[in-house]
């Protein structure tokens, strides 16, 4: 897993160095989060004044509602009470929404390990900037290794999806490894005339 940041902000903390094993959840990286927690603060503070002003309305409307029964407020009044209480619910759902995406925002500071694994790549260190997308941790999960070989354009019709292989790794060298060939890329390198070969082990 390749975690990239989601939103524009300066690496306060990385809590992890290559090699280190992590949990599910674990924090990996922290961003800098004042500016969104300002945010959040007055996204919050703007949506209870919208509720105050839609109870407000809600209050006008039902009085109006109550005149206009009495016949003492004119079918104008109790209208124009309903469209202050229905634009005010509009502002509160508004509002609610504005929150929701800043403390979505919020949770994005945080950087965590999407599985059990090992990092294998740490891509920034405290003070860099991280923009939108930018890769900051690499995260790889050993029960789950797969052996990327090339086979001769002349050869790769013995080889087919889901057919037993054996192979060995230079740095095992009395080991031998077996897998399953999970895709065989449709097309040759031009250049080598190899195809790539993905076998799970």
């Amino acid at each position: 897993a390749d975690l990239r940041a989601e939103v524009s902000a300066v690496v306060t903390q990385v809590l992890r160095e290559n090699g280190d094993n992590v949990r599910r959840g674990d924090l990996l990286v922290r961003l800098d989060d004042t500016a969104i927690r300002d945010g959040l603060l007055s996204a919050e503070s703007a949506s209870r004044a919208a509720a105050q002003a839609y109870e407000q309305a809600e209050r006008q409307f039902q009085r109006m509602t109550t005149l206009r029964g009495s016949g003492m407020a004119s079918a104008q009044q109790l209208e124009d009470a309903e469209v202050r209480r229905n634009n005010a619910q509009s502002d509160v759902e508004g509002s609610k929404t504005r929150v929701a995406l800043a403390r979505q925002q919020l949770q994005r500071t945080e950087v965590r390990a999407p599985f059990d694994g090992v990092v294998s790549d740490r891509k920034v260190s405290a003070g860099d900037t991280a923009q939108v997308g930018k890769e900051l941790v690499k995260v790889i999960d050993p029960a789950s290794m797969r052996f990327e070989g090339l086979v001769s354009a002349d050869h790769i019709g013995a080889v087919n999806a889901g057919q037993l292989v054996t192979f060995r790794v230079n740095g095992y060298p009395d080991q031998e490894f077996t897998g399953k060939v999970r895709r065989v890329n449709p097309a040759a390198n031009a250049t080598t005339r190899q195809v790539e070969v993905l076998v799970d082990f």
